[in-house]
Parts: C-alpha cells; sequence; structure tokens
C-alpha cells in the first residue's frame, strides 16, 4: 500500500503578511497550534479570487478546513464576502477562536458595517464548530441576533515573551506609547489625539520618564515621529517591532504600555505589562473590558491629557496589576481548551468532550 504522504493543509482567512503586527500574532498563535501544516490563504482581492478559481490543482479543496483568523472580522461585509469565497479554498470544516465583532454603535468613514449589517451573520456563523469571541462586547452583539458565543479572550495572548526578559520594576522603566489606528476612529481626527497624548507625554518626561515609541506597522510611524520631534532631546526612542519577539523584547521592561493600536495593548497585557488603551473604535474596550480594565480605557475623541497620566499611575498599582493579569490566567486556560479542541479538529483526532 502507498502511503500519502502529502502535506495537511489548511485554509487561513486573516490578514497576515501585511506589515500589521497584531494580525501577524494571530496568525503566528495558529501556526504554534498546528505545526508541519500549510496554510492556504484566502484572496481579499479580485485578482485573488480569480487565481482561486484558476488554481489547477484542486485535491482536497472540498475537505479542507478553515481557520478565521481575522480578529475584529464579524459584522463587516467586507469580511463576510471574503468568507464566501473561502469555499474556493476551504470547503471542509470551519473553525474559529476568539473573534472579534464590529459593534455597529462605530460608523466610521470607511466602515463595511451598518445597523443591519450584524444580522446577515447569522447563517455564516451557524457553519462554524463553535462561536468563541474576543470580550464581553462581542458577544453580547452577537446575542442580539440570536447566536450564542463563549468569550475565550483574544488568542494573541497565548503568547509569551522569550525567557529572561526581565520586567520593569514598579515604578520603573520607560513609558511605551503605541499611536496607529485601522480605517477611522472615534471623531474622525487624529491629530487632536496626538496633540494630546503629546502633550501627557511632556508631563511623563517632566517627571523623569523616558518615552519609548513602539511602532507594529509601518503606517504608525509617522505618529511616533511627531511625538519624538515634540519632546526633549533625548527622552524618546522609536522602536520599530516586526514580530512579537521584539515586541516583548521592547515592552517587556517598560513601566506601562499606553496603546492606540489593539494589540499593543493585548501583546503587553500578556507580559504582564499594565496597559493603559486609547479606544479608537470599540473592539478596544471590548478587549480591556475582557481583561478587567474597562477603567484604563480611555476614547481618543474624550480623552484629555491630565486624564491620562492620571490612568498611567493608576494602571501601573498593584491592584489593577494583579487583576489584569489573574483575568489574563484565566483567559488562557479557556483559549488552551479551544485551540486544544480546534487542533483535535483539524488534525484529524479524536475531540475532547468538555465537561
Amino acid at each position: 500500500m502507498t502511503q500519502d504522504t502529502r502535506q495537511r493543509s489548511v485554509g487561513y482567512l486573516g490578514w497576515s503578511g501585511n506589515g500589521n503586527l497584531g494580525d501577524d500574532a494571530l496568525h503566528e498563535v495558529v501556526a504554534n497550534l498546528l505545526p508541519g501544516t500549510a496554510f492556504v490563504s484566502v484572496a481579499h482581492s479580485v485578482g485573488g479570487v480569480a487565481g482561486h478559481l484558476l488554481a489547477g490543482d484542486v485535491r482536497g479543496r472540498a475537505t479542507r478546513p478553515l481557520v478565521l483568523g481575522g480578529g475584529t472580522a464579524v459584522g463587516r461585509a467586507n469580511w463576510r464576502a471574503v468568507l464566501a469565497v473561502s469555499r474556493l479554498v476551504a470547503g471542509g470544516r470551519r473553525h474559529l477562536v476568539g473573534v472579534g465583532v464590529e459593534d455597529p454603535a462605530f460608523q466610521g468613514r470607511n466602515s463595511f458595517s451598518g445597523p443591519h449589517e450584524l444580522a446577515r451573520w447569522r447563517r455564516p456563523l451557524a457553519g462554524f464548530e463553535r462561536v468563541t469571541v474576543r470580550g464581553p462586547r462581542s458577544a453580547a452583539l452577537l446575542a442580539e441576533v440570536g447566536v450564542d458565543a463563549t468569550v475565550v479572550g483574544d488568542p494573541a495572548l497565548l503568547l509569551t515573551p522569550p525567557d529572561g526578559l526581565v520586567a520593569a520594576e514598579a515604578g520603573s522603566g520607560p513609558i511605551a506609547v503605541s499611536l496607529g489606528y485601522g480605517d477611522d476612529l472615534w471623531g474622525h481626527d487624529h491629530e487632536a489625539l496626538l496633540r494630546r497624548v503629546t502633550e501627557a507625554a511632556r508631563s511623563w518626561v517632566a517627571d523623569g520618564h523616558r518615552i519609548r515609541c513602539v511602532v507594529l506597522n509601518d503606517t504608525d510611524l509617522v505618529h511616533a515621529e511627531q511625538l519624538a520631534a515634540a519632546l526633549p532631546t533625548g527622552s524618546c526612542e522609536i522602536v520599530r517591532t516586526v514580530t512579537t519577539a521584539e515586541f516583548f523584547v521592547a515592552v517587556s521592561s517598560c513601566r506601562a504600555m499606553v496603546s492606540e493600536r489593539l494589540h499593543a495593548g493585548v501583546l503587553a497585557a500578556a507580559a504582564g505589562v499594565p496597559v493603559v488603551m486609547l479606544e479608537y473604535q470599540p473592539k478596544c474596550r471590548d478587549f480591556m473590558e475582557s481583561v478587567g480594565l474597562g477603567d484604563q480605557c480611555l476614547r481618543v475623541d474624550r480623552v484629555r491629557p491630565a486624564e491620562l497620566v492620571e490612568a498611567v499611575v493608576r494602571a501601573a498599582g498593584p491592584d489593577p496589576v494583579a487583576r489584569m493579569n489573574g483575568q489574563v490566567a484565566a483567559l488562557r486556560s479557556a483559549l488552551r481548551e479551544e485551540v486544544a479542541l480546534l487542533a483535535e479538529s483539524v488534525l484529524g483526532e479524536p475531540r475532547l468532550v468538555r465537561s
């Protein structure tokens, strides 16, 4: 008998490989979960879809599993369309872990959501083996349209710093800042936010703190450069992080992380670094509430410099840090259970039965 030695393959629907560390972190979690697996990316472009249609080798497509790793994908019409296209790549079992749900309360200038969009996701979500979400707001939004979902946290919480990194002692280390956003933000005025963050940063520098601008996406570099240029010479450094390992090296020694980028906050929490989130869209609050830090999530169109300065002091206190670490540990336990179920299904082994 001839043994089939073809490599196992999985369809992957996400935004990895486009220079955004948050999306790459989500792919890293799945890649760690399924070692030795070939990932076939679902195309987002018309040309890419044509490529799927013209692909000559169709073996395994009908049974190939799909993993949705798109972060805040549910509730967006563009992601729903790409999910339909994914059948051209992977027609087998469908999986997701800790997905984010777009809140229709936010209507951005480039938004793909709307007041009735989420209801259109009932049928697509019914095709997934289980529906688990990032945070409590995501679960509540799905409940409103009749979809049951379990909160397990953001999958990137499963990533941890390399051994040997030294965490900052209480009250020490630079203050990390990560500025940048996706398609739009509350108030539609990022320059106003930058002015407020700059004023807060001047207060931190006056109090003897250094600033470390951590860049997760090349499009964010301009914001870091603007902040650094507005501060005293030598008080601010810029660190570009391409991998999660580089991010953990840059952030683990910091006193706190002030994050507009969602996954800068997620990965900082995974490293045990106190987080203050600048909520540019509701998904930021969804995550912060999942780790017990809703009071440290400040909307970008409402935050004031003094409030931001106070939030950093509060975030670095022993009680908020303990609360965050406890919630992260609980979510990691739930995530590990979910990814074990996913791996067993994809790898064709018996699935765990949860009590």
